[in-house]
């Protein structure tokens, strides 16, 4: 063993609130590309993988990656399926009543329209009247529906709001024309448009936190150290910039249900 092995390994603790010893099991709901998606040969990879090793790394334990339905990932860690949530989950309050999440990332939205669409907009609301198409039961589809309740308010026709099982789905869908605009965070839009097709016309929309999810509060602590070193030593913000995500500002800790520890 080298000596940088050696001091690597003397700086490893025990890591306590495991569902396996020497493991770290991360669920993720791999269908948005390039954040987190399946490749031709069956490998979950993207941005939050690579996080996910690098925390993994850092607390001397070994990786594991489990893919699941969205639906399934709270109801999972709940029931010690796995350790942490580790796709992307953007922050809400509710969340943070049933888990510890820690913020570490800020996520926007944007609107994509078909790349030969002659629409111009400057908001969502620019849409009254047509087709949207969103995730089912993402942050998207919330913006989407707030933005038509506004819209029926004020007496103009609403979003024509269709939900789709994945962000891809939604994307197939407009490249058929099947909705005239597809809401999804900036990252996946971004990657679309690369693959032709599709065009994002409003960025930057909603800006939200992004979180890791986690059942115990002593692991959540440990992680949230973790991200917080890596957040000041850069490595955070070099894993990101090539996604254009943005780190969380500011110190990462732990926000979420309280510890009964410290209620005792």
């Amino acid at each position: 063993m080298t000596l940088a092995m050696t001091a690597h390994a003397a700086s490893c603790r025990a890591t306590t609130g495991l569902i396996s010893q020497g493991q770290l099991v991360m669920a993720t709901n791999p269908t948005l590309p390039p954040l987190q998606y399946v490749t031709v040969d069956g490998s979950i990879t993207g941005m939050r993988m690579q996080l996910g090793n690098e925390l993994a790394r850092r607390l001397c334990l070994r990786p594991v990656v489990l893919s699941t339905s969205f639906a399934q990932l709270t109801l999972g860690l709940l029931e010690k399926r796995w350790d942490i949530i580790n796709t992307g989950m953007f922050y809400t309050p509710q969340r943070a009543k049933l888990m510890h999440m820690i913020p570490y990332e800020i996520q926007a939205i944007s609107v994509s329209l078909n790349e030969e669409a002659a629409l111009h907009l400057s908001r969502i609301e620019d849409l009254s009247g047509m087709s949207v198409g969103v995730e089912m039961g993402g942050i998207e589809e919330r913006h989407a529906r707030e933005a038509d309740d506004a819209l029926r308010a004020a007496g103009r026709p609403g979003l024509e709001i269709k939900t789709f099982q994945n962000v891809g789905i939604a994307f197939a869908g407009l490249r058929a024309r099947q909705v005239t605009a597809v809401l999804s965070i900036d990252a996946v839009a971004r990657r679309n448009a690369e693959q032709g097709g599709v065009k994002p016309v409003l960025t930057g929309l909603y800006p939200t936190p992004v979180a890791l999810a986690l059942r115990d509060p002593d692991l959540a602590r440990e992680v949230a150290a973790v991200l917080e070193d890596m957040r000041e030593d850069g490595t955070l913000e070099h894993l990101m910039a090539p996604y254009g995500v943005m780190p969380f500002p500011g110190h990462i800790t732990v926000s979420g249900m309280p510890d009964p520890a410290k209620e005792r």
